[in-house]
């Protein structure tokens, strides 16, 4: 008998072990493919390529004017064995697959014109266990417009030299404009021939940006090098391959596209200066202080109920309204954090628009940040609740804009109590480019409590019961939140 429960014992650590270690390693990129769909009503066709993966992944994507090519950056998975994917040849012709480092990869994927910005679409999709689906990340491509089709292409420029360009210094320094009080760190990297650059953002794990550079190998370019430390903490050169290298700049907050410029400076023979690589990035606003104690008692809330008035948000297949459910949930939060001893204030109390009438989806959107900044709240709420296209997809998600080392924490407490309160697949605390969460100075949240999509997850967010459990998940998420912040030393 003794022997027997032995046996068992090594046979179920022989199952758990592995999967333990496979849970701790970065995911791994499976399988590619592609397919070309046809609107039937307007003939456009488009082509979406899906890659399979063995974990969540954070996805970005940019267009670089060498080839030209849609870049996409997947952080939190490698290659595997994935190389090239030919596709369809119109729409795109090529897709290759690279290593970034040992959890990122990057695809380029190869376009006979420029696209414009609404020509494309990358975005990842859950696991799926009951369908038995991986995680996927999405990339959607538009056919161009004979706009863009017949439009001319760049004459080629001759080749400068059969010789392979490399990186050959660094330099950076602060610039402080005399009248603004603006400042601005350049980073100059110095190249021995013509290259190509494209830049994007990526905002988690960590905020980076990302600059490819085509042409140029980083050759015996030291790998690593520190900046000033306040607008950028380093930056580090990677290759990519013999001819093509990357430059990952490392930052303590989030960037708009408005924030940063790469551009490319040509050789000067008379004045001895070489082709150039030139990144500005603008000094953020200084971080608001905080100084947060444990409890909930005295801090000052407030809560916007997404949507309301003329616009009713998502509807359910039940006809369920996204703006009904979000006030709901909101005023049942209100009620238990009054309880608690905060200070409650609603952005919308009754289903209307906070700004009024007529108004512009900007304007509707920062007439909620402002009452939240007006008063100094020490938090900003924002619920709300999901929806896809797919009726099964289903989940709870919290998401917040990298402003202090605060928003992430936040975000974090929340969604780890509201999953423990309702029990819904956690789709986790992701970043996002939300209005509201980016334009409020205080840390600030917004909660996607479930999918109205999904038939089963619209009867429950109509449940007074599981609204309940909702409101007290967020509350306790706040709780644990601000006793967290308290022992971080409630600074910036």
């Amino acid at each position: 008998m003794i022997r027997k429960k032995i046996l068992g014992l090594f046979l179920m650590l022989a199952m758990i072990v592995p999967q333990l270690v496979w849970a701790a390693q970065p995911g791994v990129m499976t399988k590619a493919n592609f397919a070309v769909h046809k609107d039937e009503n307007t003939g456009e066709q488009k082509l979406r390529m899906v890659i399979d993966v063995t974990g969540a992944v954070q996805t970005s994507a940019s267009v670089s004017t060498a080839g030209p090519e849609l870049i996409v950056t997947v952080k939190g998975a490698s290659a595997g064995r994935l190389r090239t994917l030919p596709l369809d040849g119109k729409i795109a012709r090529v897709a290759k697959f690279s290593r970034l480092d040992a959890s990122s990869s990057q695809i380029a994927i190869k376009l006979p014109v420029m696209p414009a910005d609404s020509n494309y679409r990358v975005f990842t999709l859950p696991s799926d266990a009951e369908a038995n689906r991986p995680f996927r990340v999405v990339v959607d491509i538009q056919q161009p417009s004979a706009a863009q089709a017949a439009a001319p292409k760049p004459e080629k420029q001759p080749k400068q030299s059969a010789a392979k360009a490399e990186l050959t210094q660094a330099n950076f320094a602060v610039h402080t404009d005399a009248v603004t009080g603006e400042q601005k760190l350049r980073l100059v990297v110095e190249t021995s021939g013509q290259v190509e650059t494209a830049a994007n953002f990526v905002s988690s794990p960590e905020p980076q940006l990302i600059v490819n550079v085509k042409g140029a190998s980083i050759g015996r370019l030291q790998q690593a090098m520190k900046l000033d430390g306040t607008i950028a903490n380093s930056v580090n050169f990677v290759r990519t391959d013999d001819n093509n290298s990357q430059m990952l700049i490392n930052l303590p907050a989030m960037l708009d596209k408005s924030d940063y410029r790469v551009f490319v400076l040509p050789s000067d023979r008379e004045a001895n200066r070489p082709f150039r690589v030139v990144v500005d990035i603008t000094k953020q606003l200084a971080p608001v202080e905080f100084n947060f104690t444990p409890g909930l008692k005295g801090k000052v809330i407030v809560i916007d109920p997404g949507h309301g008035g003329s616009d009713p948000g998502a509807i359910g297949p039940g006809s369920t309204q996204e703006k009904a459910v979000t006030l709901a949930v909101s005023q049942k939060v209100k009620a238990a954090l009054e309880k608690a001893g905060a200070k409650v204030i609603m952005t919308r109390q009754d289903d209307r628009d906070v700004f009024g009438t007529r108004a512009t989806a900007v304007e509707e959107l920062d007439a909620r940040t402002k009452v939240a900044n007006s008063i100094k709240a020490d938090i900003f709420l924002s619920i709300h609740a999901n929806a896809f296209g797919n009726r099964s997809v289903g989940g709870t998600s919290t998401h917040y804009y990298l402003k202090s080392r605060y928003d992430r924490m936040l975000a974090e407490n929340l969604q780890a109590s509201l999953v423990s309160a309702v029990g819904l697949n956690d789709r986790g605390a992701q970043t996002a480019n939300f209005y509201v969460v980016k334009r409020t100075l205080m840390p600030a949240a917004l909660i996607e409590t479930a999918f109205i999509s999904n038939p089963d997850e619209e009867k429950l967010l109509n449940s007074p019961k599981f609204q309940q459990q909702l409101a007290q998940g967020i509350v306790d998420g706040l709780d644990q939140f601000f006793l967290q912040a308290a022992k971080k030393g409630g600074g910036q």
